[in-house]
């Protein structure tokens, strides 16, 4: 079974890429400069978060994996390696 933590990485790698492309494309739309400079600070901001969380789902699996060299408990390592 794939490490749900890395997967979920995965997918917001892959979705922070399908927003930037996304803010690319808007460049090419034909709309009031209004509306696509609050669209374009709205998809920085939510590339932003996107990035954000991809960092603290990195810092929550290496806990994740310390905590599992670190522990003696046989059970408590397997759950953390799941």
């Amino acid at each position: 079974m794939a490490d749900p933590l890395s997967l979920t990485t995965g997918i917001i790698s892959l979705l922070t890429l399908a927003i930037k492309l996304v803010a690319g494309a808007a460049g090419l739309i034909d709309k009031t400069i209004t509306a696509h400079r609050e669209a374009a600070n709205e998809l920085r901001a939510l590339e932003w978060d996107l990035e954000q969380l991809d960092r603290q789902i990195d810092q929550i699996h290496s806990t994740l994996e310390l905590l599992a060299t670190n522990t003696k408990d046989r059970a408590f390592k397997k759950l953390l390696q799941e």
